[in-house]
């Protein structure tokens, strides 16, 4: 039998590992000159990870490796989104 803890840990990998693909996928299949705008503000980025991270310590807190999961993934996007369309793009332009 898996401790809690590591069903969680298992858990919360996971959904690091299918948010990113998630992201990466979703961002190859937007052509390099399409004028699409990532438009919304920083703060929802960080309020969107700080949900995930809320979500996740309610799932390890309670034992629920679905939540685990969810709040991982929501954490994962919402960084991923962040680094991508703010950080990297100021750095590039």
């Amino acid at each position: 039998m898996v401790e809690s803890a590591t069903k969680n840990t298992i858990a919360l990998a996971a959904s690091m590992v299918m948010a990113s693909t998630y992201f990466v996928i979703g961002e190859s299949s937007i052509p390099k000159d399409a004028k699409c705008e990532y438009i919304s503000p920083w703060t929802t980025d960080l309020f969107g990870w700080l949900f995930g991270l809320g979500v996740c310590y309610y799932g390890f807190k309670h034992d629920e490796p679905i939540l685990t999961f969810l709040g991982g993934s929501v954490a994962t996007l919402h960084t991923a989104q962040f680094a991508a369309h703010k950080v990297i793009k100021r750095v590039q332009g």
